[in-house]
């Protein structure tokens, strides 16, 4: 085995460890030392790879950055309907963020613009790409006929990726509420906050 396989093993064992812990004790109640323990290394040996909790989240972060732009990306290219490929990720993104909600929900917060540290120009990088993605995936809804023609793009791209996001997080935080004010599951509220959403785009 490479030294730098090894190396990719480890950074990957020690970000398992701290998503764990993170999901589990949240952000600001995990130490670095019980990321060094739950992953079997010295805290010596952890900062040999991460030099901060913070670079082992943000490193996090872009690992689930790549995870949405994998659905995304599925989204403007996979087969089926616009209808059934919106559905289809939204769906799947609601499935990520209840199973990793602390992790899923840091997607959604500030990202640094320092483009000299290797880790922000990378969550950058992955952030555009999915920009690109979802996007591409508009232009096939307007090539279907499903999305107006004269929708601007890019500010919908963010809209649209907000929204389903915002949705889901509600969906997650109010669940006891929905049911209680409105008689409405979790489920049936993401299936129609999601399909006011794609009304607001035809």
């Amino acid at each position: 085995m490479s030294k730098k396989t090894r190396i990719i093993i480890y950074k990957e064992s020690v970000m398992d460890a701290a998503e764990k812990l993170f999901e589990s004790k949240g952000y600001d109640a995990t130490s670095v030392d019980e990321i060094a323990f739950n992953t079997g290394i010295s805290k010596a040996t952890l900062y040999a790879y991460y030099r901060s909790k913070e670079e082992i989240w943000d490193s996090l972060m872009c690992r689930y950055m790549g995870f949405m732009l994998e659905d995304a990306r599925k989204a403007a290219e996979g087969e089926g309907s616009f209808e059934q490929r919106y559905y289809k990720l939204c769906f799947d993104l609601a499935s990520k963020f209840e199973e990793h909600p602390v992790i899923y929900r840091g997607t959604l917060g500030k990202i640094s613009m320092d483009m000299e540290n290797e880790i922000y120009k990378k969550i950058y990088e992955v952030g555009e790409a999915t920009n690109e993605a979802i996007a591409d995936f508009i232009r096939s809804g307007i090539k279907e006929g499903v999305v107006r023609k004269d929708i601007d793009i890019y500010p919908a791209v963010i809209m649209m990726w907000s929204s389903i996001s915002g949705i889901i997080s509600m969906a997650i935080d109010k669940e006891e509420y929905l049911k209680l004010r409105f008689n409405m599951s979790k489920e049936d509220y993401l299936k129609k906050a999601f399909e006011l959403l794609l009304e607001g785009v035809k």
